[in-house]
């Protein structure tokens, strides 16, 4: 059976999640690294964490917070937002000096 392993590091205290598939584990990905409940609070993850003048920061009525819209999207749209949240929010410097990572695994449990 093939299960999907989430590994988050944040303020260096590390915990994992385990999903059964791998849109699962994307969403909480996504919605682990927004931090975010509403569009206001996207709105302000990302004015607060975007670096700038590596990446474009996309328009804040692109941005998909909502639980119903994350589930309808096709798992390779998920791990594009994934990536741009995690190349330009997280990425490099800013996100060692937080202490925060997250990775996704793939692996298969036996009997």
């Amino acid at each position: 059976m093939t299960i999907w392993v989430m590994q988050t590091m944040h303020d260096w205290e590390l915990s994992c999640s385990t999903h059964l598939t791998e849109k699962g584990a994307a969403i909480a990905a996504v919605l682990e690294f927004l931090g975010a409940t509403d569009k206001e609070g996207a709105i302000h993850a990302m004015d607060v964490h975007f670096p700038g003048p590596d990446c474009e920061k996309p328009a804040d009525d692109s941005l998909v917070w909502a639980l119903h819209e994350l589930r309808e999207m096709p798992v390779e749209h998920l791990w594009q937002v994934f990536r741009m949240w995690a190349g330009c929010v997280w990425d490099g410097d800013h996100a060692l000096e937080r202490g925060y990572n997250i990775e996704v695994n793939r692996t298969t449990l036996t009997a």
